[in-house]
């Protein structure tokens, strides 16, 4: 034992592993270092910028030539700038130029929005390409007018103050499975806390005698604002440790956005809680045309599934109702305009056989007009050899990617090429 103190005496033992720690400290440090500064040096920003305001008679939209900057933390940093007239895309051909070509012009949510990719990636840009080449002789041009939140029902007003003057020979709508809830006022009054009587984009409900009634959006957002129902003070996600840190350092940002698939820019934005929905649910209920808002369903537990059962609950049957009357309405404005409406069912929907969401949609569809056309993404994507979960999708974000867009492109370019006399 004496001879092992001698060959390994406690003091150089201590000394030595004091250095390897001090040692391995500063080479961490100097990694941690050098990944804070390669994080700064390559990450665009961290927060979203998203400015909107409020067109006459239209609604939120952006505004004209704002810059938006979107990012999800991990797979993209997009800096776009909105047109003249409030949309994420280029400027449109003017009336003369879009009347003497085949103009396409496409109307959706964030989908067409598509605050993930650059203007040039989108869809209805890479279809003008694309038919360029492979159709020339129709001299397709192309148009978006797409937003995050919207639905059908307030896309009508899109279409009525800015596609309808191009004239467009082709109005393709993007259908997503969301756009059910959100065609119907009173539930998405409730689930983002607005007065039905002040939204923020144009709706439609029933009045007393069945008949459907345009509510028009607020004349301001002023006035949206000073209308949204009450809310109950919702602390931000984390603990201020964790906001302060991440806040400082790049790379904390990064552990903590991997460890809890919690970006940095949705700290500090969270979806009200169960006693803020129930409240809202309540004051919702108090109001004339809402007084059934609660009946048949859960508030906090029941979706999308009811919109699928014989007797849905009264919001659901809302939602059903103002989603047939929106897509009366767009056939009846592309039918008088000479334009052929087509309808794009997102892959959320499903494609062929079996599919019961895929099924609703067409039989709304048709009821609407019968001869209108609905194009199933799901099929296409299928068709094409790609997995719609992953390949036309971000990793982190359930938009799509460039492929994504470019499926939807090939998609519409298929069935333009098969009716070519929509352009006549």
């Amino acid at each position: 034992m004496a001879g092992l103190r001698e060959r390994f005496p406690p003091r150089r033992v201590a000394r030595l592993l004091g250095w390897n720690v001090l040692i391995l400290f500063v080479l961490l440090v100097l990694v941690a270092g050098a990944a804070e500064i390669y994080l700064r040096a390559t990450i665009p920003f961290r927060e979203n910028v998203l400015p909107v305001h409020l067109a006459p008679g239209v609604g939120v939209t952006r505004p004209p030539h704002a810059e938006v900057y979107h990012t999800d933390g991990r797979d993209f940093w997009q800096v776009s700038r909105a047109n003249s007239l409030g949309f994420l895309d280029r400027e449109p051909p003017d009336p003369e130029r879009a009347a003497a070509s085949c103009h396409v012009t496409f109307i959706g949510d964030s989908f067409v929005e598509a605050k993930e990719v650059p203007i040039a990636d989108k869809a209805h840009v890479q279809m003008e390409e694309l038919a360029a080449s492979a159709l020339p002789d129709l001299d397709v041009t192309t148009s978006a007018f797409g937003l995050g939140g919207t639905a059908q029902i307030n896309q009508l007003a899109f279409y009525d103050a800015f596609a309808r003057n191009l004239s467009p020979d082709v109005v393709v709508l993007v259908f997503v499975q969301n756009d059910f809830g959100e065609n119907s006022l009173g539930f998405q009054s409730w689930f983002y806390g607005r007065s039905p009587d002040h939204p923020p984009w144009l709706y439609a409900r029933a009045e007393p005698d069945g008949e459907m009634e345009f509510v028009p959006p607020a004349a301001s957002l002023e006035e949206m604002r000073a209308h949204l129902l009450p809310r109950q003070p919702r602390p931000p996600l984390g603990t201020a440790f964790e906001r302060t840190t991440r806040e400082w350092s790049y790379l904390a940002d990064r552990l903590w956005t991997i460890a809890s698939g919690t970006p940095w820019h949705r700290l500090s934005a969270r979806q009200p809680g169960r006693r803020q929905w129930l409240q809202w649910a309540d004051v919702i209920s108090r109001h004339p045309r809402y007084r059934n808002f609660a009946e048949g369903w859960e508030p906090l537990a029941d979706g999308p599934p009811h919109l699928l059962s014989e007797n849905p609950p009264p919001i659901f049957r809302e939602m059903l109702d103002v989603t047939r009357f929106a897509l009366e309405q767009f056939h009846e404005r592309a039918e008088r305009a000479g334009a052929t409406l087509v309808v794009l069912a997102h892959t959320d929907l499903g494609g062929e056989g079996g599919k019961p969401w895929l099924d609703l949609l067409r039989e709304m569809v048709a009821a609407a007009g019968e001869d209108t056309p609905v194009i199933s993404l799901y099929d296409y994507v299928i068709a094409a050899g790609d997995d719609e979960t992953t390949d036309i999708r971000w990793k982190h974000d359930g938009h799509w990617n460039a492929l994504g867009h470019r499926r939807v492109a090939e998609a519409i370019l298929q069935w333009l090429r098969q009716h070519p006399q929509v352009c006549d």
